[in-house]
């Protein structure tokens, strides 16, 4: 009797590995695909986040104050950010500052002032931005 059936438990038993080979395949393939799409993804929005803060160009992402009038000596936040910078400055000078994407410092002026950011890339490229706190 084992011997009739002996063959058809063997074919069961090969289609039972192949269904489980071509699952396990399936599965495999579909997750490296997932994978390759998800990559691309994240490349585009690299790509768009490169783009948003000045690709390869020198940019002034942000030059403002969290105040536009103080009394004298009063605390005023001035914020600046760049892109692609080597150096940067702000005159008249407050303070030895280093390019950033967003960085923020506090300035005490006695007197209506102009302040100026100014950015320079390593190729000698320069931008500049500036604004006014006005002392009352």
């Amino acid at each position: 009797m084992l011997s009739r059936i002996l063959p058809y438990t063997t074919a069961l038993t090969v289609l039972v590995i192949l269904f489980t080979a071509w699952t396990l395949y399936s599965r495999y393939q579909s997750a490296a695909e997932a994978e390759r799409q998800s990559q691309q993804e994240q490349m585009e929005a690299d790509r768009k986040l490169v783009a948003a803060f000045g690709g390869d160009q020198l940019t002034i992402l942000g030059f403002n104050a969290a105040k536009g009038e103080v009394p004298p000596g009063g605390r005023v936040v001035l914020c600046y950010g760049v892109s692609n910078a080597a150096q940067v400055k702000i005159e008249p000078g407050v303070e030895p500052i280093k390019p950033a994407l967003s960085h923020c410092l506090e300035v005490f002026p006695k007197k209506t002032t102009t302040y100026t950011l100014k950015a320079e890339d390593a190729k000698g490229n320069n931008k500049s931005a500036s604004l006014t706190i006005r002392v009352r």
